[in-house]
């Protein structure tokens, strides 16, 4: 089973980048520009691993991680949340949610595919939802 991404950031063309590259991963890649399409898609479409950008207009990331893990079909997707803020402000509102890692802007995309195997790995896609 491949496993499914989703990518939400409000930078069309970051996730465009983001998307090519994880795709040519061998991942399947859903993707969306705001937090209420994170919610809208991690319930719809149960991804395995959901990379959510912080700072986005209308419902920023932290917003729509949040009520992710108040759901009970979602609440246990793994989530890597990017993030140009300086990491000791989000950092401990990531630890506190659980299945939570962090990955700095200008996303790297060598250590953005490494986190996502370290991620995969730690959850796998038939565990994410368990």
């Amino acid at each position: 089973m491949t496993p499914r991404i989703l990518v939400i950031d409000d930078d069309p063309s970051l996730v465009h980048l983001m998307r090519a590259d994880l795709e040519e991963e061998g991942y399947d890649v859903l993707t969306g520009y705001d937090g209420q399409v994170a919610i809208k898609l991690a319930r719809t479409e149960q991804p395995d691993l959901i990379v959510l950008d912080v700072n986005m207009p209308m419902t920023n990331g932290l917003l729509a991680a949040q009520t992710i893990r108040k759901t009970a079909e979602t609440k246990n997707i793994p989530i890597i949340m990017l993030s140009g803020e300086a990491s000791e402000k989000i950092f401990p509102l990531i630890q506190e949610m659980g299945r939570m890692m962090h990955i700095k802007k200008p996303v790297d995309l060598d250590e953005l595919n490494s986190l996502v195997r370290q991620v995969l790995q730690k959850y796998p896609p038939d565990q994410a939802h368990k």
